[in-house]
């Protein structure tokens, strides 16, 4: 089986991905856009993140659990949830995530198997 491998990222129209201070809030969600990455990331089954994301991304872990969130939230918690994640870091000594492992470097034969 072949698997594909997709770079999936936000980024502004020339081409940046965080602001001056390395902070990515500037893409604030709305419903349209979360709809289109809901679409996006629902059929990928694993997650690949470096640390700075997966420190991100654990907001995921509380935000879509009240049915007081939006329901573009919820279901984009529901993906992200279910999903299995691997961050990439050689700093972060263990991880915090449900779902998620820690590699010290992206091993292409080790991703593949």
């Amino acid at each position: 089986m072949t698997a594909k491998l997709i770079y999936f990222v936000t980024q502004s129209l020339d081409g940046c991905i965080e602001d001056e201070q390395g902070k990515i809030d500037w893409a604030a969600l709305d419903e349209e856009r979360q709809h289109f990455i809901n679409d996006a990331l629902r059929p990928v089954g694993t997650h690949l993140y470096g640390r700075r994301m997966y420190e991100t991304m654990q907001v995921w872990t509380q935000f879509g659990s009240s049915e007081s969130d939006p329901s573009w939230a919820r279901d984009f918690a529901k993906i992200w949830r279910s999903a299995d994640k691997v961050v990439y870091s050689k700093t972060l000594t263990q991880i915090s995530m449900p779902r998620t492992r820690l590699e010290q470097t992206f091993d292409v034969e080790a991703f593949a198997r």
